[in-house]
């Protein structure tokens, strides 16, 4: 063992503390204790919650949740430095919390995980959570009541499900839910657990109902209506079974996961001309949301390959080509014969150039059918694109590399202003040392001195090139 390790200096230090603490007897320990607590108020607080009696745990963690939070206050708000410590009593309570489930007291775990979302949600109109810290408190509180909800199904009685039932139920209805949606309907999800339970089944979609009628027309309503569609469909094939589910997809097809939900069935069956259909009327339904209307289209080629619908397998792998899904120039290859895959080739080529913008997929074309020529021009057009492209068209093309990475280095050396600009310039040089060899970057590394002597910053990047 090295002693000069603080590790080790570290271990040896709690070895020592922890013979002493042994040697001591009932009475010092406790005066120590009492010491620590006296000079540090956290350790009584978290002494006292962690040992506090049962049927004293949620006032007693309300009271540190509450605490926590006040003291890290300035002036009514809490800035990011001080979110992590206005969380610690919300943090102890769900260490408990999660101590309760591993141990099988599962109505514990869940109320001591919902003492801690109401005032930490609250936080969020007087905090600046830059760090996302209380949406993970809130996250971890809720995984712990689907946890212990989860666990306790099968071993809690009706009386101790329904306590269970109506508090997450009571919580999720709360109005400072409003404007953060996501987590009350997280809540609701775990409500509809018990939903085999016709009481329970009757109050939840009763909830439901009304908070669907509450709805209007904005974005954000759109996104509850489809959360209390979705909770609708998992209560029913929970409860109904899988045909009745069907019926409630077919009945809200208009909502996008219930679309998807009737394509995956239909895949599943085999009835692909159906999957062709809900695709083509998705498209045109969905025509102002791009990743809805692509998402169609992936699972309409996903029909035709089944159908073996070459036609419309290369009709639609063009499409997703030219949307920049370079995976479809693949399969469009793959479709045809080697004696005319030339002139497809040539098409496609063409077709890419006409575009005011080229997507990515284009590059990525050229690199795959080793189009040197056709890399070069875009180059030429796409001057800064040398330093990334250079390694596909250098073999054939030495002379014109070398000449524009020239024009590329003196542009970018005219309009650099500062040292930050001056080391870019610097690596574009690097980088045309390493493509074209140092007797071609020196030559212009000196060129450059002469003709930017009186920038004494550049000067000095230029001499950090080795």
């Amino acid at each position: 063992m090295n002693p000069s390790n603080p590790n080790n200096n570290s271990r040896s230090s709690e070895i020592d503390l922890k013979t002493i603490l042994t040697n001591q007897n009932k009475e010092e320990l406790m005066r120590i204790i009492l010491d620590l607590s006296d000079d540090f108020p956290e350790i009584e607080k978290q002494l006292l919650f962690k040992y506090t009696p049962h049927k004293d745990e949620i006032s007693s963690a309300k009271k540190l949740i509450s605490e926590s939070i006040n003291r890290a206050k300035r002036k009514g708000f809490i800035d990011w430095r001080h979110v992590a410590p206005a969380l610690q009593g919300a943090d102890l309570t769900l260490q408990k919390a999660q101590e309760k489930v591993d141990k099988g007291e599962w109505e514990s775990a869940v109320l001591l995980s919902l003492v801690v979302l109401s005032p930490v949600v609250k936080m969020l109109n007087f905090s600046d959570d830059s760090n996302g810290s209380i949406g993970d408190i809130m996250n971890w509180a809720i995984r712990t009541i689907d946890d212990a909800v989860i666990s306790g199904l099968t071993h809690l009685n009706e009386k101790e499900k329904k306590g269970l039932f109506d508090a997450i139920m009571k919580e999720a209805l709360k109005a400072h839910y409003d404007g953060w949606s996501d987590w009350r309907y997280a809540l609701l999800k775990i409500c509809a657990y018990y939903s085999p339970n016709k009481v329970f089944r009757k109050k939840l979609e009763k909830q439901l109902e009304s908070l669907y009628l509450k709805t209007e027309s904005s974005w954000s309503d759109r996104f509850e209506k489809k959360e209390i569609k979705l909770l609708q469909h998992e209560i029913i094939e929970r409860c109904d079974g899988a045909e009745a589910a069907e019926r409630f997809i077919s009945e809200n097809i208009d909502h996008s996961e219930f679309r998807e939900k009737a394509i995956v069935n239909e895949l599943g069956k085999g009835d692909y001309k159906k999957v062709i259909q809900l695709c083509l009327d998705g498209e045109k339904a969905d025509a102002e949301y791009r990743g809805l209307v692509h998402k169609w289209r992936e699972y309409r080629y996903q029909a035709y390959e089944f159908l073996g619908d070459i036609e419309q397998q290369k009709k639609l792998a063009r499409e997703l080509l030219f949307k920049n899904e370079f995976t479809y120039y693949l399969k469009l290859k793959e479709l045809y014969g080697a004696n005319e895959w030339d002139a497809t080739l040539k098409k496609l080529v063409d077709d890419f150039k006409k575009m005011e913008y080229q997507p990515s997929v284009y590059l990525s074309i050229l690199k795959e059918e080793n189009l040197s020529d056709e890399l070069l021009n875009y180059c030429q057009n796409h001057i800064s694109s040398i330093t990334d492209l250079y390694p596909y068209v250098i073999k054939e093309y030495l002379e014109e590399v070398n000449n524009l990475f020239i024009k590329y280095i003196e542009y970018s050396a005219e309009e650099a202003t500062d040292r930050k600009k001056y080391r870019t310039v610097c690596s574009i040089i690097k980088t045309y040392k390493n493509a074209c060899g140092t007797i071609h970057s020196h030559k212009l590394i000196g060129e450059l001195r002469q003709k930017y002597m009186r920038r004494p910053a550049f000067l000095e990047e230029l001499g950090k090139i080795r």
